[in-house]
C-alpha cells in the first residue's frame, strides 16, 4: 500500500508541477501583453516628441488591468488539494485512522484471495478479522501506533498465512507484544 501511495503522490506532484508551469506561461503571456502595450505607448510618445507623463489615473488603470488579468489566471487554475502536514495527520480522529488502516490491510490481504481454510472460508476474510480484532484491542489499550502494529501483523501473516488464520486473534496480539485479556469464566 505504501508503494501505491508513493506512486499516487508522485503522479499528483507531476500533475501539479505541469499545471503550475502552464499557469506560469499564461501569466507571463498576459503580463508581456500588458507591458507591450505600455511600451508601445511610451515609444509612440517619444517618437512624437512628447515626454510620456503617466499620471495617477493612468497608473491606476494599468494596475487594475494587471490585477484583473492575474485574478483571471488564478480562477482558471485547477484546484489541487492541500497536503496535510504530519502534525495534522497525528490529530485525526482515531476511528477514522483505524478505518483507513483497516482498508489498507484489506487491500494487502487480497493477494491471498482464492486460498481457503480447511473449513472452506476465504483466507483474506479470516485474516482481516484477526487483524481487525487485534487492532481494536490495541486501540482499547490506548496504543497510538496502529499503522506500525498493522505492518507488523502483515509481516507475521506473510510468514505464515494459514497458521495465522487458524490461530485466534489473541495469538496474533501476543506475537505483536500486546497484553492478552484474561478469559472470563
Amino acid at each position: 500500500m505504501g508503494k501505491i501511495q508513493a506512486i499516487l503522490d508522485k503522479i499528483l506532484e507531476d500533475a501539479f508541477n505541469a499545471a503550475m508551469a502552464t499557469l506560469k506561461e499564461e501569466a507571463t503571456g498576459i503580463v508581456a501583453a500588458t507591458l507591450k502595450g505600455a511600451l508601445e505607448a511610451r515609444l509612440k510618445a517619444l517618437l512624437d516628441g512628447e515626454a510620456p507623463d503617466l499620471g495617477a489615473p493612468e497608473r491606476a488603470k494599468a494596475k487594475v488591468a494587471a490585477t484583473a488579468t492575474l485574478e483571471e489566471v488564478k480562477e482558471e487554475a485547477p484546484k489541487t488539494p492541500r497536503r496535510r502536514s504530519k502534525t495534522k495527520a497525528a490529530t485525526l480522529d482515531p476511528e477514522d485512522d483505524l478505518t483507513a488502516i483497516l482498508d489498507s490491510v484489506k487491500l494487502a490481504l487480497e493477494k491471498y484471495r482464492g486460498i481457503a481454510t480447511p473449513r472452506g472460508k476465504e483466507l483474506p476474510d479470516v485474516l482481516y478479522r484477526r487483524v481487525k480484532k487485534t487492532l481494536e484491542h490495541a486501540q482499547s489499550l490506548g496504543r497510538a501506533d496502529m499503522s506500525a502494529l498493522a505492518r507488523s501483523a502483515l509481516a507475521y501473516i506473510h510468514a505464515d498465512p494459514r497458521g495465522t488464520a487458524m490461530a485466534s486473534w489473541q495469538a496474533l496480539a501476543a506475537k505483536l507484544g500486546l497484553p492478552i485479556p484474561v478469559a472470563q469464566g
